[in-house]
């Protein structure tokens, strides 16, 4: 039977019933019941709040934070980050505040940089998972634990500044916390305490890494400069002082701002940054690594294709083909808001609907990208498309503070896997991710390759 018409057979008052059917479909084929509700009922009202499905209604409501507010899971975040941060705040100075100095912390001109350096990881990443793999007499290994979620926590490392954190401690407890903000659906207490303690925790290191490198740029004698080198004494021969690496932690604790911008940089307004960029990148850079290579993967003539553009020096048309297969599975499939004034979605239109106060509207990013009145050919795998169209990285005023240097982490990561011979994902089992009860991969198994050097 068609989600719809099973749907409307359940009774009105028969809200579990009804929320418990919407769950189930969604679990099962979340993308068939997204593409008949798309054609049939684009504006759909359930006991859990307003699906949104159609490209243009997702754009208005990600587009309009007057009236369409983070305030569903802004308070749950800054509980969890222990203070304010930009992602649970819409229109406030802090928000705007905060977003433009993020801006100059992670720069378009970091692409390049970030992609070298990523690329340099990913390398070691794979020759470490080979090698480990040959030593246990093993033919395969655990893509997401061996490769993709290590290479995301070490470009943390280096890129956003978090020194001497390992890089476990990164991956754990940003997946607590991000699991407590933005995929408890039950609001399961478990869950939640767990993410809460999880930032508070992640808070405390963060703070002893910056009290360490304020201590560390201040302490006399040689110490370690911009990438590691030695620091370079004072042109007057007075004692040189240690130089913070260029870092993302490096800068901010570098940068004043101008009196009167409303809000100092202290030291805890950089720490809840900081701990934010990394719940919004750590488990995002790994889950896509892995949903794009089985993207890919899945489709064997786009995956050779892939290969080809590669190994071409310029990555251009092979970032193409990872945001494209992102496309086909986003890391954020929807967003939820609440409606706080009152509103008419899609104004002027046959679906156009009413929203009141306090309403909670999901827009669903990952129907949106498939809407045939916009996007020509949906179904269709094409790594040219044109940008707008793709929204995995979001929109309007909170899409993806890190989309720069994202830009070059995420493909890349892909990329340095299909430059190594031999690592590929098992054959007949391409889309086999195992999710091991969780919202997120935990699982991908990849034939073991060649090391870098033999």
């Amino acid at each position: 039977m068609e989600f719809l018409a099973e749907y409307d057979a359940i009774p009105t008052a028969d809200a579990p019933g009804r929320v418990g059917l919407l769950r189930r479909r969604m679990k099962a084929d979340g993308p068939a019941l997204l593409r008949e509700l798309r054609e049939r009922r684009p504006v759909f009202a359930t006991p859990v709040g307003v699906f949104v499905t159609r490209m243009a209604d997702v754009m208005e409501v990600l587009s309009t934070p007057d009236v369409f507010t983070v305030g569903v899971y802004g308070p749950v975040l800054e509980e969890a980050l222990h203070g304010p941060f930009m992602l649970a705040r819409d229109g406030a100075d802090l928000h705007w505040h905060d977003r433009a100095h993020a801006q100059l912390m992670l720069p378009a001109e970091d692409v390049a940089p970030v992609r070298r350096l990523t690329a340099r990881i990913a390398d070691d990443a794979l020759d470490r998972a080979v090698a480990v793999a040959r030593i246990e007499g093993r033919t395969t290994f655990d893509y997401v634990q061996e490769y993709a979620a290590p290479v995301a926590a070490r470009v943390a490392r280096e890129y956003l500044g978090f020194t001497d954190v390992p890089e476990e401690t990164l991956h754990t407890l940003s997946q607590r916390v991000q699991r407590a903000v933005f995929v408890n659906q039950e609001k399961d207490p478990e869950v939640h305490a767990s993410g809460v303690a999880a930032g508070k925790e992640l808070h405390d290191v963060v703070a002893g890494v910056i009290a360490r490198r304020r201590a560390a740029a201040t302490r006399p004698g040689t110490g370690t400069g911009t990438a590691g080198t030695a620091a370079r004494g004072p042109a007057d021969g007075s004692t040189p002082h240690e130089t913070p690496p260029d870092d993302v932690l490096g800068r901010m604790l570098r940068t004043s701002l101008p009196p009167g911008t409303g809000r100092e940089l202290d030291d805890e307004r950089i720490n809840h940054q900081l701990v934010g960029y990394l719940i919004g990148y750590q488990q995002n850079a790994a889950q896509c690594a892995a949903t794009a290579l089985k993207e890919l993967a899945s489709r064997p003539d786009e995956l050779a294709r892939a290969e080809r553009a590669a190994a071409d020096e310029d990555p251009a048309v092979f970032d193409g083909y990872v945001w494209e297969a992102l496309r086909f599975h986003p890391f954020v499939p929807s967003t939820p808001r609440l409606c706080v004034r009152d509103h008419v979605l899609a104004a002027g239109t046959p679906r156009a609907t009413p929203l009141a106060p306090g309403t909670v509207v999901h827009a669903h990013l990952a129907s949106a990208m498939f809407d045939g009145t916009v996007v020509e050919e949906p179904y269709a795998f094409r790594p040219d498309r044109t940008p707008v169209h793709n929204l995995v990285l979001g929109h309007g005023a909170h899409d993806c503070v890190g989309k720069y240097p994202a830009r070059a982490i995420v493909p890349e990561t892909v990329r340095r896997v299909l430059l190594r011979p031999g690592v590929r994902p098992l054959p007949g089992a391409v889309r086999d991710l195992d999710y091991a009860g969780t919202p997120y991969p935990q699982h991908y198994t990849v034939t073991a390759g060649a090391t870098a050097s033999s």
